[in-house]
């Protein structure tokens, strides 16, 4: 393992491996399973096999019999090296479902239709989803012009202010292999095309963690968004407010900015709980 590597994975390594290496030795097939599946997803870059052994304390024949499992039914991929690991699409669904199971959606929808009652606009949860965002669940104003997505519907990353969002606030690693993965498309004039320009765009953001869109993926809508944090590592939720720009300004939404911020606040808990 390199250096740099190693040092993303030091934090990660001192804190869960040492503390669960004799029970994950000595435990069933099933946790040890689950164990491997909550490395892949904790570590927040694409992981070798031998990273994942050293991850969960396990042999590694043992670790290469669970991963091959895993990725015959689709909770890990290779990455584009062929070499290391990352969640698949089968773990990715489960992870949409879970954060749609209907015991945390009360409380979620809840805040958020506080939120939309307090702001009087279009207010949405989002999850980073690969290589593009996923609409958990929504609350929308009473304005004729607006903007309808459905629950499940995806929007991309490079263009929509939680997009662009989740993806500035990711570890370096995955970061890079995201932005390298993204096609730059113009949906409105306004739209960043660059890569310079992008990647100083996401710089701001990981300096404010404030998500916008200026008539970047539709003319005439504007959006802003706030991270959901987790107890630990990088967010993978956020929170926003959209409106037409002849009824509110991009400015006009950084005004509520308060009201976005405490709701996330009192989104956490309930998302990573």
């Amino acid at each position: 393992m390199s250096t740099a590597r190693r040092t993303d994975l030091t934090g990660y390594c001192m804190v869960e491996a040492t503390t669960v290496r004799k029970q994950r030795q000595t435990g069933s097939a099933a946790a040890r399973t689950l164990e491997v599946m909550r490395a892949v997803t904790h570590a927040g870059l694409p992981l070798a096999l031998p990273e994942i052994s050293d991850l969960v304390g396990l042999p590694k024949p043992t670790v290469h019999r669970i991963v091959s499992l895993l990725e015959e039914e689709g909770y890990l991929v290779k990455d584009e090296t062929g070499r290391r690991f990352v969640p698949g699409p089968q773990l990715r669904d489960l992870s949409y479902r879970v954060f749609q199971c209907e015991a945390l959606r009360g409380p979620r929808h809840l805040i958020l239709q506080q939120l939309a009652q307090r702001v009087g606009e279009a207010c949405n949860i989002v999850l980073l989803d690969g290589d593009r965002i996923t609409y958990l669940d929504r609350v929308d104003s009473a304005w004729p012009l607006r903007l309808r997505f459905e629950v499940g519907s995806h929007v991309p990353l490079h263009c929509t202010a939680t997009g662009k969002l989740l993806l500035a606030m990711q570890p370096k690693r995955v970061r890079d292999r995201l932005v390298s993965s993204l096609t730059l498309e113009a949906k409105t004039p306004h739209t960043i095309t660059g890569l310079e320009a992008f990647q100083q765009e996401l710089a701001r953001i990981r300096r404010e963690e404030v998500g916008i869109d200026n008539e970047e993926f539709i003319e005439g809508m504007a959006c802003i968004a706030v991270p959901i944090h987790p107890p630990k590592g990088p967010p993978i939720v956020a929170v926003s407010i959209h409106a037409s720009i002849p009824r509110r300004s991009l400015d006009d939404l950084r005004a509520l900015l308060p009201d976005l911020r405490e709701a996330a606040r009192a989104l956490a808990p309930v998302m990573y709980s």
